[in-house]
């Protein structure tokens, strides 16, 4: 007798873990609107080398004292092509646009650029994911803005939509401009 409701005990479990994943999957939950944990803090350090021959390495330093979108994207990046015109938009209103471009061939991002166009102002390599981890990057696209001071102000976690460009992105930049 003592040792009876151990035969139930599995199937009590299936039923609470059924059960778990059932509510789990109904709260219509997105991952991609999971935050961040360095939003209002400083910018991890960076020191990537530049993608463009001769051009400047991207540093962590550049983001002091000018408001700049950054884009984590690779050539190989399905939803990066389809952000892509977003990203040339902002560069083309004057939103100062810098690039990582991650775990990418080099060669394979610039020929993407030239053929897409580029909205980079700098773009650094991160050709081992390191940068990518230092910024919690969970995938790409993922975009953010990074104020003045060096403060991380929004991560976008998902390809960037015309809503995320309109309604998030360009009202941020207007106030982290004042």
């Amino acid at each position: 007798m003592s040792g009876r409701w151990l035969f139930a005990l599995p199937l009590a479990m299936l039923v609470i873990m059924a059960g778990f994943f059932g509510y789990a999957l109904t709260q219509n939950r997105n991952p991609a609107d999971i935050g961040t944990a360095l939003v209002g803090k400083p910018a991890p350090v960076v020191d990537l080398a530049p993608l463009r021959d001769g051009a400047p390495r991207l540093s962590s330093a550049d983001w002091k004292g000018h408001v700049t979108v950054v884009s984590f994207f690779a050539s190989w990046c399905a939803p990066c092509q389809i952000e892509h015109p977003l990203l040339l938009r902002l560069a083309r209103d004057g939103v100062r646009v810098h690039g990582i471009n991650y775990r990418n061939k080099p060669d394979e991002a610039k020929a993407w650029l030239a053929k897409l166009g580029d909205p980079y102002e700098r773009i650094g390599v991160d050709a081992d994911g390191r940068g990518g981890v230092e910024f919690g990057i969970s995938g790409i696209p993922e975009t953010l803005v990074i104020d003045k001071s060096g403060v991380i102000r929004l991560h976008l976690r998902r390809p960037l939509t015309p809503a995320d460009v309109t309604d998030a992105i360009l009202p941020l930049l207007k106030e982290l401009a004042k």
